[in-house]
């Protein structure tokens, strides 16, 4: 049986990842690619399964990544939910679902996916080590509605 210790501190880890994960979805919401920086380790990997692949290797690739995602849609929004955590010492993977909604000039949007995650603690907190994001629906035909830019 683990102690009280062990016990507070593997609630508190998840607690810690799981918002690390909102303050992902967060910054991508709000196109702030400062705060999306924060969240990387320096040698992380950020991967997109097909069928629009893509992979950025350490923090300014995947910062220039997410520019150039953000920069073809005039709007984005993500949502992400149902995560499960399993952790190790200071090491630990999570599979989160992302829903996903965007439009371009010309362009659409609007994927259901999972994220498979490796996260690591450093010493101010959990940083993503890597993230693969696989696709399980993907529908890019025209939808109706408003977009409103993020002010």
């Amino acid at each position: 049986m683990r102690t009280l210790e062990e016990r507070l501190q593997a609630v508190e880890d998840e607690l810690s990842i799981r918002n690390l994960v909102a303050r992902y979805t967060d910054a991508v919401n709000q196109r702030d690619l400062a705060a999306f920086r924060q969240l990387w380790t320096d040698d992380a990997v950020w991967e997109i399964g097909p069928p629009l692949q893509s992979r950025a290797d350490g923090i300014d690739e995947i910062v220039a990544l997410l520019r150039r995602l953000l920069q073809a849609e005039k709007y984005f929004m993500q949502m992400t939910h149902s995560g499960v955590i399993e952790i190790k010492g200071d090491q630990a993977t999570a599979r989160f679902v992302e829903r996903e909604r965007g439009c371009g000039e010309s362009t659409y949007y609007d994927s259901l996916a999972v994220y498979e995650d490796v996260l690591v603690r450093e010493a101010d907190g959990w940083r993503f080590a890597k993230r693969f994001y696989h696709y399980r629906f993907l529908d890019q035909s025209p939808f109706g509605g408003d977009a409103f830019p993020v002010t």
